[in-house]
C-alpha cells in the first residue's frame, strides 16, 4: 500500500510538472538587469515592466512557470432570453512555455518563443510598448489560428484589492472573486430567493452574482494601476490566489493598456481619456423625470397634479407612446416605433403642448422589432434582420412574445434606423427616450458582416448607442436631446449620453433589489460609466403564489430618497404598473415625492457641476468613498453608501422595516442636512432615519458645502 501511493505521488507530481512549465533558452535571451522601464531580478526570477517616475510596476511576471498558454475548446453555450450559460470542452493545450527571444528598446520589450502541448503549438508574440510614464500598451499574439482560448497569469499584491469590471450589482471590491465578462440580462432575483429559483425553474433566468447588463473588461486596484483589455469575447478574470492575477479570454489574442498614476481618480482620467467621455447634460435633465402611461389625458393630468404639489417636472417620460398589450410578463409595449395615435392622438401637438408647459416628452425604442406590422415587413424585405445559421431571419424569444433583432453589422440596416429614429421620434416631437436592450445576440447569430457573433456580441449594445447618438448628431441635436441605455461594454461611455441599471426587482433585495443600485453606480463610476441613475422604485414585479414581488409605499419612499442624490430623478411603474405603490398612488405620496423632487432639483448646480467633470475628466457624480479616500482602508469594502462628488455623504436605507442606518464616515467633520449636528469621520456611526429623512451630509469646509446646505434649506 505504501508503495502504491508513493508511486501515485510520483505519477502526480510528474504529471504536474509538464503541465504550465516555462522554459528560457538562456543561450539566446539575456536581460539587461535594469533598463528605462524593464526589471529583471534573476535570482527570484522576476520580470517587471516599471515606470521609475512613479516607482510603480505595470506588471510583472513570475518567471518559474508559463504565465502565457492557449487552448483550442468547443463551447457549450445555453441561451433563453438573453440568459446565457457558458461550459466548454477542452479538445487541446498549449500550457508549456518556451522564451526564445527578449528583445528590449528604450521604448518596448518584445518576449517571443512557442507554447506547446499534446498536439498543439503555436509561436507566439508578447509586446509591451511605453507610450508614457502612465500608460503601457500591450499586444500578444498567436500564429495558431486555432486557437481559441488565451490565458495570462501575472502577479498581484497579496492586500491589493480590485475595483470595477463595468456594472458589478452584488460586489463592489472583487479580491477573492472569479468573476466573467459578457453581457446579458442581470437575470431575476441573481441569488436573493426565494425568485432566483423560481426565475429559474421558469425560465432559466435567474441569472447570479456576476451577470450584469454592462459588463467591462477594465479595473483598477489599490496600487494606483489599471487595466484595460481591448477584447470583445467572453472572459474570465480570477482573483482568488492573492498574489496572482489569471486572465482568460475566448480568443487567440490579448490587447490593452495598462495605467499607473498618483491617485485612482487619475486613472480613471486616463482611461476615459482613451475610451471616451459623457457629454454634457441640457438644463431640462435636472427637474423631476415622471415615468407615466397611459395616454396623454391621463398623463397631463398625473403631471400637473405633481406640478400643483411643487414638484418641478420637466420630464414627462412615455415608454408606451408606441403602444402596449398584455403578455404573460405583465404591461408590455408594441415594437414597432411609431406613436400610437389610439393612445396619443395628434401626436406632434401633444409634445408641443407639454413643451410650453415646461415639460419635455421622452419615448421609448430598442434594436428589435416585433414580428408583425410595417417595418417588420420591411426589415425582412431588404434583410435587414439577423440571422440564424440556417440563413433564416432569426425568430428570438423574449418575456411575453418572439421579436427579430436589426443586424447593425448591415450599414444599410444601421441607416435605416437613424431614419427611424430621425422621422419617427424626432421629427415628431421627443427630446430623448430609453435605448433599451442591445444584449440579446444568440452565441450562434450570423450577420452581414461576417464578423463572428461570439466576438460581435459585447460590442452591439455599444453600437446600438453609437448609432443612436449618430441619429442626433445628423438632425444637428447634439447637447438637446438625452438617450439612456442599459446595456454596454467598452467604449460605451463614448457613445451613450446617460446610463440607466436596468430591471431591478421591487423589493429590498440585497443582489437585485434596491440595494443592488448603489453597488452598480459605484462599480460603472469607477468603469467609466459617470452618468448613471436607476429606476425609481424598481421594476420587475412578480406574481407568485409562493411569494408575490410588489412595490409598497415603503420601497418606493426609500428609493425616492436615495435617487434624489443621484444625477437623474426618474420614475418608473414597473411591468405591472397596477400592482404597485406609484408617485401619484395617494396624495400623501404626491406630497413626499414632491419634497424630494425639490431637494434634487435644489442641487441643481452641484450637479451641473458634477456632469462638466464627468465630460471634461471622465469622473463620476456617484463615487465610491475610496475614490478621494484610497488609503483608508477602511473604504475598500463600502458599497452601501457613497459620495455625490466630494461633499454629499449618503448613507441610504436599504433594508425593509429599518429606521436606523450605521455607516463609515470618512476624515473630516460631517454635517447632518436635517439637524446640523456634526459627525466626526475616521469611524462608523449609527444615524436615526425616520421615513423622510435619510442619512445624508454634507462636508465641512467643502467647496461647495455652503451652497449646498442653503440650497437644500430653501427647497424645504
Amino acid at each position: 500500500m505504501k508503495k502504491l501511493l508513493i508511486f501515485s505521488l510520483f505519477l502526480f507530481l510528474f504529471y504536474c510538472s509538464k503541465e504550465n512549465q516555462l522554459t528560457i533558452i538562456e543561450s539566446e535571451v539575456s536581460l539587461p538587469t535594469e533598463s528605462n522601464f524593464i526589471l529583471w531580478n534573476k535570482s527570484d526570477k522576476l520580470l517587471k515592466i516599471i515606470s521609475k517616475k512613479l516607482n510603480k510596476d505595470f506588471i510583472s511576471f513570475t518567471m518559474d512557470r508559463a504565465f502565457l498558454s492557449a487552448a483550442v475548446s468547443k463551447p457549450k453555450v445555453k441561451y433563453k432570453i438573453a440568459s446565457f450559460t457558458f461550459d466548454e470542452s477542452i479538445v487541446k493545450k498549449c500550457n508549456n512555455q518556451t522564451i526564445s527571444k527578449i528583445i528590449t528598446t528604450n521604448q518596448s520589450i518584445v518576449i517571443q518563443g512557442e507554447l506547446k502541448g499534446d498536439d498543439c503549438s503555436s509561436l507566439y508574440s508578447i509586446q509591451f510598448k511605453i507610450i508614457n510614464d502612465n500608460q503601457v500598451e500591450f499586444d500578444i499574439q498567436l500564429t495558431n489560428k486555432e486557437l481559441n482560448r488565451i490565458y495570462l497569469e501575472y502577479n498581484a499584491e497579496n492586500d491589493e484589492q480590485i475595483f470595477g469590471f463595468g456594472e458589478q450589482f452584488s460586489h463592489f471590491n472583487l479580491k477573492g472573486k472569479k468573476l466573467f465578462i459578457f453581457t446579458e440580462e442581470q437575470g431575476i432575483g441573481r441569488g436573493d430567493q426565494p425568485i432566483t429559483i423560481g426565475a429559474n425553474i421558469v425560465a432559466g433566468a435567474g441569472g447570479n452574482e456576476f451577470t450584469s447588463y454592462a459588463p467591462i473588461p477594465y479595473y483598477t486596484t489599490t496600487e494606483n494601476r489599471s487595466y484595460f483589455f481591448e477584447n470583445t469575447s467572453y472572459s474570465t478574470f480570477d482573483f482568488t490566489d492573492a498574489g496572482k492575477t489569471k486572465v482568460e479570454f475566448w480568443e487567440e489574442n490579448l490587447k490593452g493598456n495598462i495605467w499607473v498614476a498618483d491617485d485612482p481618480l487619475d486613472l480613471i482620467q486616463l482611461y476615459t481619456e482613451k475610451t471616451g467621455r459623457f457629454p454634457l447634460l441640457p438644463d431640462w435633465a435636472y427637474g423631476t423625470w415622471m415615468g407615466l402611461q397611459g395616454g396623454s389625458e391621463k398623463t397631463k393630468n398625473t403631471v400637473k397634479e405633481a406640478m400643483d404639489a411643487g414638484n418641478p417636472v420637466t420630464v414627462l417620460w412615455i415608454q408606451d407612446w408606441v403602444g402596449k398589450r398584455k403578455t404573460s410578463f405583465g404591461s408590455q409595449l408594441w415594437w414597432r416605433w411609431k406613436a400610437d395615435e389610439k393612445t396619443y392622438p395628434n401626436f406632434k401637438e401633444f409634445c408641443t403642448e407639454m413643451e410650453q408647459s415646461g415639460v419635455k416628452v421622452l419615448g421609448y425604442i430598442n434594436s428589435f422589432l416585433a414580428n408583425e406590422g410595417e417595418m417588420f415587413e420591411e426589415a425582412k424585405k431588404f434583410g435587414y434582420l439577423v440571422k440564424n445559421q440556417k440563413g433564416e431571419d432569426y425568430e428570438i424569444e423574449t418575456a411575453g412574445f418572439p421579436a427579430y433583432l436589426i443586424d447593425l453589422t448591415n450599414p444599410d440596416a444601421a441607416k435605416w434606423t437613424k431614419e427611424i429614429i430621425k422621422k419617427n421620434m424626432i421629427e415628431a416631437g421627443l427630446l430623448g427616450w430609453m435605448a433599451d436592450f442591445g444584449e440579446f445576440l444568440p452565441f450562434d447569430a450570423k450577420l452581414h458582416s461576417g464578423v463572428s457573433a461570439e466576438l460581435y456580441h459585447n460590442i452591439y449594445p455599444v453600437d446600438w448607442a453609437r448609432i443612436n447618438r449618430e441619429a442626433i448628431q445628423e438632425v444637428g441635436m447634439e447637447g438637446k436631446i438625452v438617450f439612456f441605455t442599459r446595456a454596454g461594454y467598452s467604449y460605451s461611455n463614448k457613445y451613450s449620453t446617460l446610463f440607466w441599471l436596468g430591471d431591478q426587482m421591487v423589493s429590498f433585495g440585497e443582489n437585485d433589489g434596491l440595494p443592488s443600485t448603489v453597488t452598480g453606480m459605484l462599480s460603472g463610476g469607477i468603469s467609466g460609466l459617470a452618468l448613471n441613475h436607476s429606476d425609481i422604485g424598481g421594476y420587475t414585479t412578480i406574481n407568485n403564489f409562493i411569494k408575490d414581488y410588489h412595490r409598497s409605499e415603503e420601497l418606493f419612499q426609500r428609493w425616492v430618497e436615495l435617487n434624489a442624490f443621484t444625477p437623474i430623478f426618474r420614475t418608473h411603474e414597473g411591468n405591472r404598473p397596477e400592482e404597485n405603490h406609484q408617485s401619484f398612488t395617494n396624495p400623501k405620496t404626491v406630497e413626499f415625492f414632491a419634497k424630494f423632487g425639490r431637494i434634487h432639483f435644489a442641487l441643481k448646480d452641484y450637479f451641473k457641476y458634477l456632469v462638466d467633470e464627468a465630460h471634461k475628466k471622465g469622473y463620476p457624480v456617484i463615487r465610491p468613498l475610496y475614490l478621494h479616500y484610497p488609503k483608508d482602508k477602511n473604504t475598500y469594502d463600502l458599497k452601501k453608501q457613497f459620495l455625490v462628488g466630494q461633499d454629499i455623504l449618503v448613507i441610504p436605507v436599504l433594508e425593509k422595516g429599518a429606521e436606523e442606518v450605521e455607516g463609515y464616515f470618512p476624515a473630516g467633520r460631517w454635517e447632518n442636512i436635517w439637524n446640523n449636528e456634526f459627525l466626526k469621520g475616521g469611524r462608523r456611526h449609527t444615524i436615526n432615519t425616520p421615513i423622510g429623512k435619510p442619512a445624508v451630509f454634507i462636508k465641512e469646509n467643502g467647496e461647495w458645502s455652503e451652497k449646498i446646505k442653503n440650497a437644500i434649506k430653501e427647497s424645504l
